[in-house]
């Protein structure tokens, strides 16, 4: 005699995700159940259930389950079956989780859905059965979330908490976390997948604040603080971010009154602002040299506040002060030099056309106080280059010079 195979029935999956989610099926099947009235809502809700399976007879794999589910006449006034209210207590698990659930066939149309995900979308729940990803996102969200279900459902391998930025029904943007598992018919075969999605956008907000080695902040438009991370409170010279919070305005950490209206009328005309240079104050008084990046934020329509990070370059700005002052010494310095050497170089041709006399004396004299001075290089053999770079001028003017030298000659 052959063993018979025994295959999973339907009550003792429905246990198993009680038991998933740490709840005991007596506290929601009494052994002494006896049949009830049903009201209106509860009959819809079966209605809609009914209505998704019999035209997704995949969620079950075969007609014959449907059957022992939901009996022929859909107008019953009671529920004779714990099946029947099996379902019930299924849909109110389904929707009483925080997170997104969804099914898909393996054509990618959804199935079944809890009420966050319709939510989600600003729709009813009966609205999003049978649409695609294509139907409620756009192209560029759809395309990577269509291709990984065709991973999901070609591989059989589950793709777990993959983070993506979505489109929600009101239009806002949020970053999800996303976790997808093939569905299996009893045979094995991948018939769909299941899925839960959770909006981690806070979380990802708050670790940003947490671990930004430098100044976030959040303000509104009429100058106060909205939020601002740890590190921005040391650098403002806080000893948390409760007493500055509690104990500023935005215009306080402002060094010059008059700045925080340029730069608003700045981000406001661009939309934002990068590297944005401005001196602000610590609590003590003391001034700090900054970079502002930053962006408007916007509320129906309107200018609500701006945030951004703000990076303290006072070292950097010190240290570039002191560099150009020693290039500014040094280049006055070579300066000096090069007057210092010319002109030694001009009194010992002098000297030396005095010693031997003739008419180079009376050439000399003739010459004017920029050819006397360029005179030596020229008799050095210095090319026009060569003497333009020791010189201020241009080797245009120190061409010009030596023609009217040789031309006095």
């Amino acid at each position: 005699m052959k063993n018979k195979v025994y295959t999973k029935q339907p009550m003792d999956k429905f246990k198993a995700l009680l038991n998933f989610a740490n709840l005991k099926y007596d506290d929601y099947m009494n052994t002494t159940y006896k049949p009830r009235n049903v009201n209106e809502d509860e009959l819809c809700q079966i209605a809609n259930i009914r209505s998704v399976i019999t035209q997704n007879m995949k969620v079950l794999s075969s007609s014959s389950r449907v059957a022992n589910y939901f009996h022929d006449t859909e107008t019953k006034t009671s529920i004779e079956y714990k099946d029947g209210k099996m379902w019930l207590i299924m849909k109110d698990l389904l929707d009483s989780w925080p997170d997104a659930i969804f099914f898909k066939n393996r054509v990618g149309e959804l199935i079944l859905v809890n009420n966050a995900h319709a939510m989600g979308m600003r729709s009813k729940f009966t609205d999003v059965i049978g649409k695609t990803d294509r139907d409620l996102y756009s192209k560029e969200e759809a395309e990577p979330m269509i291709q990984d279900d065709e991973y999901v459902m070609t591989t059989g391998k589950p793709i777990i908490d993959k983070v993506e930025y979505i489109t929600f029904g009101d239009g806002t943007r949020h970053y999800v976390s996303t976790t997808k598992v093939p569905r299996r018919d009893e045979s094995g075969k991948i018939i769909g997948l299941m899925g839960i999605s959770r909006d981690v956008t806070n979380n990802l907000y708050q670790t940003l604040f947490s671990d930004y080695k430098g100044c976030i902040f959040i303000t509104t438009k009429e100058g106060k603080w909205f939020d601002i991370n740890e590190e921005g409170v040391r650098m403002f010279g806080y000893k948390s971010r409760e007493e500055f919070l509690t104990q500023t305005k935005v215009q306080d950490v402002y060094f010059n009154a008059n700045d925080r209206k340029e730069y608003i009328r700045t981000i406001e005309r661009l939309g934002g602002v990068k590297k944005y240079e401005m001196t602000l104050r610590k609590k003590d008084g003391t001034p700090i040299d900054v970079q502002i990046t930053a962006a408007v934020i916007i509320r129906d329509n309107k200018v609500w506040g701006y945030n951004g990070t703000i990076r303290d370059v006072t070292e950097e700005v010190r240290l570039k002060n002191e560099n150009q002052k020693r290039i500014t010494d040094l280049t006055k310095t070579i300066s000096r030099l090069k007057r210092f050497i010319l002109s030694g170089i001009t009194n010992s041709l002098k000297m030396f056309l005095s010693i031997v006399g003739g008419n180079e004396v009376d050439v000399m004299e003739n010459l004017t106080s920029k050819q006397k001075e360029l005179f030596p290089l020229f008799i050095l053999g210095k090319s026009d280059k060569e003497i333009a770079g020791l010189t201020n001028l241009t080797e245009q003017q120190v061409s010009k010079y030596r023609y009217e030298i040789y031309k006095q000659n």
